[in-house]
């Protein structure tokens, strides 16, 4: 089968190696954007650096290629786009403005009748005061319209501190690529935050993994110190999920894998974010498969290749093997990695398995609380959640205290 994995990085990778161990070589595209990352790829199974739609969907179109996907977050239109214009497996076309906007997709969950944030987008500061109208209470959130991990994200608790991160945003690179011509003023919501993971298959939508996150604000940012799988969900937890297939629904979602953020506010749950893709990071395969059963990329390699394995999974009830953690390292402060003296007290914590994009000496930390994994990522696993959470607390410890990485100045 030919698969077209469109910006195989993070997560996307994780995704190439799940279909090479299913023995099908997939064909990388690469945005220009990535045009280093696919310099140095070798691509056994051939490589395109994308230059103009038609010239892409040509070279597809005499490939016979079966589905095209995306990898990462910046390559979930094109992917979209260039498998309905392939008459591929996709999502629904005349829902993609809302799966781009975040000011849309709330239009949307709304047409659909499921209950969704306050979300205002303003273009200029002079909109902010008619923009701050439509919220009840402080704090409102301010973030890009698309982004990702932290980035530009602000908690506000006045007016004033609103316009003042309106201001700084408007303007500025987004970490996704693209500039924030537009920035939003969303409510801020309460209540623990969950990660549901899925992948749907001509509009089935089966759950992989459920996840709750920790978060500490920071300097008035949201900032994800870490999250653990949750293997058994209480009723409160399946109306999550549920709300999150409704959501799901209302944004066209057909065939994808998908990356969804939900609060359990007192009002019930209430959307975040869809990302239409795996989850972020490198999903490492060892520790997923030994304490699930599978990971989120290996089971989406086993819909794409239409394998017996997906469809005995998507008729089993949800109980994954055990529980994983992962811990979003992060430097005390800005400056050059010189020394990583934390490393090895994490190493002998009981659940600690692995780590994965650890910075190397000499890197700069310009952001010391971005969320992408830039500082390193810490897997924990085991049987016992309570146990992974306990060496997860340490680790923060580690961190906090200044002990993971000794910092020079740049």
């Amino acid at each position: 089968m030919k698969v077209v994995v469109v910006d195989p990085i993070s997560s996307g990778a994780a995704l190439a190696d799940a279909l090479r161990e299913r023995g099908t070589e997939p064909f990388l595209l690469y945005r220009p954007v990535l045009a280093g990352a696919f310099a140095a790829d070798p691509a056994p199974g051939g490589k395109l650096l994308h230059e103009s739609f038609d010239d892409t969907l040509a070279v597809l179109r005499d490939m016979g290629v079966e589905a095209v996907v995306a990898g990462t977050e910046t390559g979930v239109t094109l992917a979209d786009e260039l498998a309905a214009a392939l008459g591929l497996p996709h999502n629904a076309p005349e829902r993609a403005e809302a799966r781009r906007s975040k000011l849309h997709k709330a239009r949307a969950l709304a047409a659909a009748g499921v209950p969704g944030p306050v979300t205002v987008e303003v273009g200029d500061l002079a909109a902010v005061p008619a923009a701050l109208a439509a919220f009840t209470r402080f704090p409102v959130v301010v973030k890009p319209v698309a982004s990702a991990g932290s980035d530009g994200l602000a908690v506000c608790a006045d007016a004033e501190q609103v316009h003042r991160a309106v201001g700084e945003l408007l303007g500025t690179a987004s970490a996704v690529g693209g500039v924030n011509d537009t920035v939003l003023l969303q409510e801020h919501l309460t209540g623990t935050q969950y990660v549901v993971n899925a992948v749907s298959v001509a509009g089935r939508h089966v759950l992989t993994d459920v996840w709750i996150c920790r978060f500490d604000e920071i300097e008035g940012r949201p900032i994800l110190r870490h999250q653990v799988s949750h293997s058994t969900l209480d009723p409160a937890e399946w109306a999550v999920v549920e709300y999150t297939f409704a959501c799901l629904d209302a944004l066209g979602v057909v065939n994808c894998a998908t990356h969804s953020e939900i609060r359990l506010t007192p009002d019930g749950p209430r959307l975040i974010e869809v990302n239409y893709r795996l989850m972020g990071l490198g999903l490492a395969a060892d520790v997923f498969v030994q304490a699930h059963g599978y990971s989120h990329a290996t089971l989406f390699a086993d819909a794409l290749l239409g394998r017996p394995e997906f469809d005995a999974f998507a008729a089993r009830p949800y109980q994954p093997r055990g529980d994983i953690g992962f811990v979003m390292m992060r430097a005390a402060g800005r400056g050059t990695v010189s020394a990583m003296p934390g490393l090895d007290e994490i190493r002998r914590l009981p659940t600690f398995r692995c780590f994965i994009r650890l910075p190397q000496l000499g890197m700069q930390i310009k952001d010391p609380l971005m969320t992408t994994g830039t500082a390193g990522v810490a897997y924990y696993s085991g049987p016992d959640a309570a146990a992974i959470v306990a060496d997860m607390e340490t680790t923060h410890d580690i961190v906090d205290s200044g002990r993971l990485y000794t910092m020079s100045d740049s």
